[in-house]
């Protein structure tokens, strides 16, 4: 019983640290499209 919920535990850490971490690079790929549109603005 002890193991199957550490287990369980386990698995969803593990995949709480990976939706951060695709949230985070979501984040980080909208904020290289943000520059590069106000770079193309700057340029008209």
């Amino acid at each position: 019983m002890f193991t199957i919920l550490t287990v369980l535990t386990a698995l969803i850490s593990v995949m709480f640290i990976v939706s951060v971490a695709s949230t985070i690079s979501a984040l980080r790929r909208e904020g290289d499209e943000v520059k590069a549109l106000n770079e193309k603005h700057r340029a008209f």
